[in-house]
């Protein structure tokens, strides 16, 4: 079963892209609609957590501005959450992960850690240039650790790698 998480607002991939009909979508940051008001506007715009460990669960003047509150303020529905309890239910079965178009920014980083670190989930980052690439890298740096990436980059038990778009 293929299932799409998108960080997009629009659904882009599904009108140009999507040849298998997948019918499971989650618009995770929720989705642009020319009827949505200010009210049912959900799309979520957010910033990255600035706060040492801890200081994040007691200072939440600013919570409003974090994604990961929007989500639930929002209601964008987090299916990919039930993705994941599937993917580390069935270990036994390889999964495959598929990043295309997204910077790998910190500020999704619970989403990209949730999914990227099980051992059973390989992963495929699509890239545009080069740049592009050690950009990516960087940033997954930051979202999983350097040690984390380096494992999931090389040896036999790889399970990241990096392609150039086509």
């Amino acid at each position: 079963v293929t299932h799409i998480l998108s960080f997009n607002y629009t659904d882009t991939y599904a009108r140009m892209y999507d040849v298998l009909n997948a019918k499971k979508y989650d618009y995770i940051h929720g989705k642009a609609n020319s009827n949505h008001t200010l009210e049912t506007n959900n799309m979520v715009l957010g910033i990255d957590e600035y706060l040492p460990e801890d200081r994040r669960n007691r200072e939440t003047e600013f919570i409003a501005f974090k994604k990961y509150y929007q989500r639930i303020y929002k209601e964008t529905g987090c299916k990919y959450k039930e993705w994941v309890e599937f993917i580390r239910y069935n270990k036994r079965i390889d999964h495959r992960l598929y990043i295309f178009g997204h910077s790998l920014d910190e500020t999704d980083g619970d989403i990209l850690r949730d999914l990227i670190l099980n051992d059973n989930i390989y992963t495929t980052i699509y890239y545009w240039n080069k740049e592009t690439m050690g950009k990516q890298i960087a940033n997954l740096v930051k979202v999983i650790g350097q040690d984390e990436l380096i494992r999931r980059t090389g040896g036999r038990k790889k399970t990241i790698v990096f392609k150039k778009q086509q």
